[in-house]
């Protein structure tokens, strides 16, 4: 017996089953001495089919938070995923009282699974849906307060944008540049409230012409998205003007959901997007899983792993979109991509 094909038996079960009854290795599929002595089969020579139990199983070795839950649901064939939200109502001024305050149960977009889709892609789209929906919980704590004593969220994502497209005047900025001075800055942040507590101007600094530097704190102590919390954070404006501060606000806000999310996902315990993990390594063990020096596939194996992106590649052709595809592609010059084989439209 090889030295490889006895490695391969610990990650095989007693009846000599894949760990995993959703994914597979296919047929002469590599097997890859890693730099701490371990022995893995890439995922890319792994062959998925994945189902309801399956994709559960996952959703189960995701560690993130308890105001936020991925769910995993079925309707005729389609698999997809859902966030469950428990939140305040964010259009409420009491919504952050205290604890106690009644909370809402809320539910996010469907993300489609597909049956072959990869588990770490998989495990992506549950990262990018907790991503989207805790952006939408963002963007309506956000308020202002207008010159007739009205309060609006306006980066919600509720916003009728048919009506906005067909009445662009009505929401175009068309004031002239402001000056960015301190005294703007803070008359401006006056009618702004985030997580139902004021923001305050903590430093300004002029970059160059058009550039300013921003720190700003907020006074929200109670607010269900923690890390907003007495929070303090910069950010950069693209020009002096007050439109130019409230857009590059908010992206900052959205920012800091997005690190928060990323320092906090894991999966198995690990958090895969925290900037804890080295970027150098990450490459490496890239490398020792795809150099073709490293799998030494033999020639059945290449013909296997080329059925095998075949099969990916070619399912995933959207049908019914040929005339438009044919357009897309006549727009930039091109008859036939270079991988026309693999799709029938």
């Amino acid at each position: 017996m090889s030295d490889k094909k006895s490695r391969i038996e610990p990650l095989l079960s007693a009846e000599q089953k894949w760990q995993n009854s959703y994914e597979q290795p296919i047929s002469y599929a590599p097997l890859v001495q890693l730099a701490n002595k371990s022995w893995i089969v890439p995922q890319h020579f792994l062959r998925y089919k994945h189902t309801l139990s399956s994709v559960n199983q996952v959703l189960e070795d995701i560690d993130f938070s308890a105001h936020f839950r991925v769910l995993a649901a079925q309707k005729n064939e389609q698999l997809y995923l859902q966030v469950a939200v428990l939140s305040p109502d964010n259009y409420k001024t009491s919504s952050y009282a205290g604890e106690g305050t009644d909370k809402k149960l809320l539910f996010g977009r469907r993300w489609i699974v597909e049956d072959n889709l990869p588990t770490s892609e998989l495990i992506q789209t549950a990262f990018l849906a907790l991503k989207i929906a805790r952006e939408h919980e963002v963007r309506e704590l956000f308020q202002l307060t207008h010159s007739d004593n009205t309060t609006s969220t306006p980066f919600n994502n509720h916003h009728d944008l048919p009506v906005m497209a067909q009445n662009a005047e009505l929401v175009t900025a068309h004031a002239p540049p402001g000056t960015g001075q301190r005294h703007t800055i803070e008359q401006l942040l006056k009618r702004v409230v985030f997580a139902s507590a004021k923001v305050s101007l903590s430093a300004m600094q002029q970059i160059s012409s058009q550039q300013c530097l921003y720190t700003l704190k907020l006074h929200c102590n109670t607010c269900q998205l923690a890390e907003f919390n007495n929070k303090t954070f910069a950010f950069l404006t693209s020009d002096s003007s007050e439109n130019s501060f409230l857009h590059s606000l908010i992206n900052a806000l959205v920012d800091i959901s997005n690190e928060y999310v990323s320092e906090q996902f894991k999966y198995q315990g690990f958090a895969r997007f925290s900037k804890h993990n080295c970027v150098e390594k990450i490459g490496e063990l890239s490398v020792a899983m795809r150099s073709p020096k490293v799998l030494g596939l033999c020639s059945l194996g290449k013909q296997h792993a080329n059925k095998l992106n075949f099969e990916i590649d070619s399912s995933r052709a959207p049908q019914g979109c040929g005339q438009a595809i044919d357009g897309f592609l006549a727009a930039h010059g091109i008859e036939q991509p270079e991988n026309a084989h693999l799709y029938r439209f």
